[in-house]
């Protein structure tokens, strides 16, 4: 399928086409995840989850990155595919830094959860469903999981600033994020000693591809960089402090 003009992913070898180059993924393995299934137990082969296709052009000169994301979908013990989760680091004094996601092709349940000073202490935990076009921006603080709640491959990309780095210890010691999504719908992780209800948001409607936007209108991503902007405006009702 065509991401932008010039950018096509190739299902049929999991490859991207950026003008002609071909492109290989990186993957993530289900010995990766299992850490984070709620029925690790449950899995009883090794085999590829997902793809990850990093900094790929037209921002490899850019201040961000852009990547894409492919996750088949599939289910281990009941619960439905999804990625590995992760926070992000802070610029000194600063909220940490934020992300946004475009689904390209599928459906997606984006799972964003609000840890306190202790990570089994969760404050805030929204779901976002979203599906082609639709545009979701994680806030600073916020540690993030995607769902795959369908049948059909979830074709999905990213901007970040390209100094972000994720950290997934959280996720890993605590078996997953906040709640799972499986069979019976999104059940708690009792690993968590607070659990608030779900929140739930909607997304932004955006037609065009969101990269294509950040080209044409730079200096109105400034907030994946300067973290304080981005609480000022208030993503998913989440106004932050330092």
């Amino acid at each position: 399928m065509e991401i932008i003009p010039g950018l096509r992913y190739r299902e049929s070898d999991n490859k991207i086409l950026a003008n002609g180059e071909e492109l290989s993924a990186s993957i993530r393995r289900f010995s990766e995840l299992k850490m984070v299934l709620k029925k690790p137990n449950e899995l009883k082969s090794d085999g590829i989850a997902y793809y990850m296709f990093r900094d790929l052009p037209p921002l490899r000169e850019s201040w961000a990155r852009f990547d894409i994301t492919v996750i088949p979908p599939w289910k281990v013990g009941g619960e439905f595919a999804k990625t590995k989760g992760h926070y992000h680091n802070s610029p000194e004094n600063m909220p940490p830094y934020p992300e946004i996601y475009q689904v390209h092709e599928g459906k997606a349940f984006y799972l964003l959860q609000k840890p306190s000073a202790k990570e089994h202490e969760i404050l805030d935990f929204i779901v976002v469903e979203a599906e082609p076009g639709d545009v979701v921006v994680v806030p600073p603080g916020y540690g993030h999981v995607t769902v795959n709640p369908s049948e059909t491959t979830l074709i999905m990309s990213n901007i970040v600033f390209r100094e972000v780095r994720s950290f997934y210890g959280p996720f890993e010691r605590l078996r997953g994020a906040a709640y799972y999504y499986t069979d019976e719908g999104f059940v708690p992780n009792r690993r968590y000693s607070h659990i608030p209800r779900i929140r739930f948001e909607k997304p932004i409607d955006r037609s065009e591809p969101l990269v294509l936007d950040f080209l044409n209108n730079e200096d109105n991503y400034s907030w994946l960089v300067k973290t304080n902007e981005a609480c000022e405006k208030g993503f998913l009702g989440v106004y932050c402090g330092t």
